[in-house]
């Protein structure tokens, strides 16, 4: 370690060894998506130490954005999202190794995952949802799903769990993408949505207007679920790299509902 990355995470050691510090900066995390979720979970995680990243996601920051999202700021409107994560991480710790994409596809997924330990989704489009779920169960690589619900969540696909086609019992499962049409994968994205009503005491959350925003694409987020789901997702992250707890396997969520205080039920 130099000496600045020593005195950056001075304050982690005693919670952390030195030894599980070490294993946390030769970690390397792919984060598939940059809003909400992935801004926060990118920042806390290069706050703990972790300096390798393959970060994915196509958008520029747009005004909407300033309500949830981490580096959404008057001057970063209509920049891209990744040039901006990377500004941000880099400002926290100038080792830290980005590697960008702006899209993920069957050509360029095992590229974006080659040397990674441990994947992030925090994206709702089911095409690249569907690409990267199958990749990383082929690669043995954790994949670490977390929805911006008003309850915290978050659940773990290995290649020993039920794969993500089969716990949302989507009808891809076995298909190939090119035979899958975007009004299909649209359809979906719903489907899944629309999955998660089975999680007790949600749907009070979610009147007419936010169903309808809902079926537009629209979904509603409020920055302190998100942030508070993001942060869920990083411990994830950190649990499975240093072996700490028990993980949040597929196809069970570990929820939390901060409104009441309670673990609420899943039925799967």
């Amino acid at each position: 370690m130099n000496n600045n990355y020593q005195q950056m995470i001075e304050r982690n050691i005693g919670l952390l060894s030195i030894e599980e510090q070490e294993t946390l900066r030769n970690l390397c995390v792919a984060v598939f998506g940059l809003g909400g979720l992935g801004g926060v979970i990118i920042e806390i995680l290069v706050r703990a130490g972790i300096i390798s990243f393959k970060i994915v996601d196509d958008d520029k920051f747009e005004v909407s954005n300033l309500n949830r999202q981490i580096y959404a700021f008057l001057n970063t409107i209509n920049k891209n999202k990744i040039d901006v994560t990377e500004e941000f991480s880099k400002n926290i710790n100038p080792e830290v190794k980005i590697e960008k994409y702006q899209s993920v596809s069957e050509k360029n997924i095992k590229d974006i995952l080659n040397k990674v330990n441990i994947a992030v989704l925090a994206l709702d489009s089911i095409k690249p949802i569907i690409i990267i779920s199958r990749t990383c169960a082929k690669l043995n690589i954790p994949l670490i799903e977390g929805w911006a619900l008003p309850f915290g969540n978050v659940r773990v696909f290995t290649n020993q769990t039920p794969s993500l086609e089969e716990v949302y019992n989507l009808p891809t499962k076995g298909r190939e993408i090119s035979s899958i049409t975007e009004e299909e994968f649209k359809q979906l994205k719903n489907y899944m949505l629309s999955t998660l009503k089975e999680i007790k005491g949600i749907e009070e959350f979610y009147g007419p207007l936010a169903i309808q925003k809902i079926m537009e694409g629209r979904i509603p987020s409020f920055a302190p679920m998100v942030w508070l789901n993001a942060v869920i997702m990083s411990i994830e992250v950190i649990k499975i790299a240093l072996g700490w707890g028990k993980i949040s396997f597929a196809p069970n969520f570990s929820l939390y509902d901060p409104f009441n205080h309670k673990i609420p039920n899943k039925e799967v």
